[in-house]
C-alpha cells in the first residue's frame, strides 16, 4: 500500500518477507524523486530506511509473515520518517553498535544512520515497536 498517489507529500509502504528490504529502499526511492530531492539526499534517504528495515530482519527476529510498516512525510526540516514493526525492541539511537557480523560492517549501518538522521521517538509496546526521525532537508522555498 502506497498513500503518495492522493497525497505526494505522504506516503505509506507495508512490507513483508524476502522483499521487504528491496521494497523499503523502492518506496524510499520513489517519495524522494517526488520531493525533488538531490542526489546525496536521495541516496541518504535510502540508505537510512533500507539499513533500519535490514536490521529488523536481520536482529529483530521478524519472520516471512510479520509487516512492516514505513511511513514517509515531507515535513518541516526534512523528510520524516515512522518505522512500525512486530519485531523484538532495538532503539538505534541508544544501543550499542554490535559487531557480529565484520564481514558486512558490525555496526556501521547504525552509527551512519545517527550520522544523517535526528532522532525523534521510539516506544515500544507488546504490539511492536515505533521510530520517528527526521532526515533534514533543505527545502527551498
Amino acid at each position: 500500500m502506497n498513500g503518495s498517489e492522493s497525497n505526494p507529500d505522504f506516503s505509506v509502504s507495508l512490507l513483508r518477507g524476502n522483499e521487504a528490504i528491496r521494497q523499503a529502499s523502492v518506496a524510499a526511492q520513489a517519495f524522494g524523486e517526488v520531493q525533488l530531492l538531490n542526489p546525496d539526499e536521495l541516496a541518504r534517504l535510502c540508505i537510512v530506511v533500507e539499513e533500519l528495515v535490514a536490521n529488523l530482519y536481520d536482529h529483530g527476529g521478524l519472520g516471512p509473515l510479520d509487516e512492516v510498516t514505513v511511513s514517509l512525510s515531507r515535513v518541516e526540516g526534512g523528510i520524516g520518517v515512522s518505522i512500525s514493526d512486530p519485531g523484538a525492541p532495538f532503539d538505534p539511537w541508544t544501543a550499542l553498535p554490535k559487531a557480529d557480523r565484520p564481514e558486512r560492517g558490525g555496526g556501521v549501518g547504525i552509527e551512519i544512520v545517527r550520522a544523517w538522521a535526528l532522532f525523534t521517538s521510539y516506544d515500544t509496546s507488546p504490539d511492536g515497536n515505533l521510530l520517528e526521525f527526521l532526515l533534514p532537508i533543505h527545502w527551498d522555498s
